[in-house]
């Protein structure tokens, strides 16, 4: 049990920095470069697939 609670808080806080990182991606920001914006969004998808594999327990 305490390994399933420590699992499930470990992938919100994934999610919540994955929500964050594809809440900065905005079209024609004057704050973030286009390639920093790319970055994120590909950052998203790489923690998007941790989260998934997380709750899979990696099978």
């Amino acid at each position: 049990m305490k390994d399933w609670l420590r699992t499930r808080f470990e992938v919100g806080l994934i999610r919540l920095a994955r929500l964050i990182l594809i809440g900065r991606n905005v079209p024609r920001s004057s704050v973030v470069s286009r390639s920093d914006n790319n970055d994120m969004w590909s950052m998203a998808e790489k923690l998007e697939a941790i989260e998934l594999r997380m709750l899979s327990k990696y099978e």
